[in-house]
């Protein structure tokens, strides 16, 4: 069976201590600011926010704080949002919704189809109209590799339309049909889960677990995959995602967007000094497999091969990851407009033994004044929450476990 794999980058060199690659606020004379910025409340956003689950990704309030607090309201028309490290496209979405042009890049190519279906949505009646139009129920054929590989998940008639949708999505016409497109995407966010609503039997929500794990899930609970059929769960969870109307901003903005697929330190499309505000998050070290955690995903795209050829930059050395986010910053510093910022959103992991604030990496890391201007570490905004629910799926609980916080360091470049 096809494993996806992380690429972790490595050094012969011994790592440095992590006390020596580390800058505390107060040492960079950086203020710190602590509460809850913005709600801890479960989809409070416009529902196409969470057409589509993805591991690690932040609540779009954090880029709807930021983006309403660094571009006053007369200016978003103009500006450029950019995120590096793209994900599910939260920032560029709700950078939409606020009327900015958004420019998303990220390695993984699920990540490049998501924000791509969710820049051009059509309406709620074109969609039902080129859903009732698709021969789902007809099927098609599907390898003894496939069968083996996802039958632990679903019934063979439900495979079987899977199969049948992956085709038409991988057709040339494809590319210019956005309703088949969003189709699909609504589809891809209901391969597999813990409720009749998707199409798996039984099954966790948010990542692909491997077949073996689902094997032994199957027999713990004394489940067999039944037939699910695609169509009527595809139009209900449109509906729901659609419920509201999309607003007139996001239509005019979201159809300029831009969706890169580069290394996050070296974004050659994009012109110095082009973009207005930075939104992003990039991986924590090595906590998240990003490719294992899509695979099936990758799987109904049919870009299994091409995650693959590049995969995400996920490292177990701080030195290697304090480097390599050296380097990304570099090219903040290049990209943003002067007066322009970018705010960092990550969090406390494990490391050494200890706990690490990986802003304090950051700050460390910063590049030097060059021909682009500075990067000045403007704050450190730390948003702390009461956990909801989902966060138990995770072992995560109130200030204890996990990752506790969103830590944003705030940068802004001056000349």
């Amino acid at each position: 069976m096809r494993q996806a794999q992380s690429a972790a980058i490595s050094r012969k060199a011994r790592s440095p201590e992590a006390s020596e690659l580390r800058l505390t606020a107060a040492d960079a004379h950086c203020p710190v600011r602590e509460g809850e910025f913005w709600t801890a409340r479960q989809r409070q956003m416009h529902p196409l926010h969470y057409a589509v689950s993805y591991r690690a990704s932040f609540k779009p309030e954090l880029p709807d704080f930021f983006i309403r607090r660094c571009l006053d309201e007369a200016h978003r028309r103009r500006a450029v949002v950019l995120d590096p490290f793209g994900g599910r496209g939260t920032t560029a979405l709700q950078a939409n919704m606020l009327g900015c042009r958004a420019i998303h890049n990220d390695l993984n190519p699920v990540s490049l189809f998501i924000a791509g279906a969710r820049s051009h949505v059509p309406e709620l009646a074109t969609l039902e109209q080129r859903l009732a139009a698709l021969p789902i129920e007809q099927g098609a054929s599907f390898s003894t590799e496939d069968l083996r590989r996802l039958g632990p998940f679903f019934h063979q008639q439900t495979l079987a339309e899977l199969c049948f949708l992956r085709n038409a999505l991988r057709s040339p016409e494809a590319q210019e049909d956005h309703a088949l497109r969003y189709i699909g995407m609504t589809a891809l966010s209901r391969l597999h889960g813990h409720s009749d609503g998707f199409f798996s039997v039984y099954s966790f929500p948010q990542i692909s677990i491997l077949p073996a794990a689902q094997e032994r899930n199957n027999r713990r609970r004394g489940l067999r995959p039944e037939y699910r059929n695609l169509r009527q769960r595809i139009l209900k969870k449109m509906r729901q995602d659609l419920q509201e109307e999309l607003p007139e901003a996001y239509r005019r903005s979201a159809r300029r967007n831009r969706i890169l697929r580069e290394d996050a330190a070296r974004l050659k499309p994009l012109r110095t000094g082009s973009v207005d505000l930075i939104v992003t998050s990039p991986p924590f070290l090595d906590k998240v497999n990003y490719l294992q955690d899509n695979w099936m995903r990758a799987w109904f795209l049919g870009v299994e091969d091409e995650a693959e050829e590049r995969p995400p930059t996920v490292t177990q050395r701080l030195s290697v990851w304090q480097s390599f986010m050296g380097r990304v910053m570099s090219e903040m510093q290049r990209l943003l407009r002067s007066g322009g910022r970018a705010i960092i959103e990550v969090g406390e992991v494990s490391f050494g033994g200890q706990t690490l604030n990986l802003e304090e990496a950051l700050l460390a890391a910063l590049p030097g004044p060059d021909r682009y201007g500075r990067l000045l570490a403007e704050e450190v905004l730390i948003n702390r929450q009461r956990f909801t629910k989902l966060a138990n799926c995770w072992d995560v609980t109130n200030n204890e476990r996990g990752i506790n916080s969103n830590r944003c360091l705030v940068l802004r470049k001056a000349q």
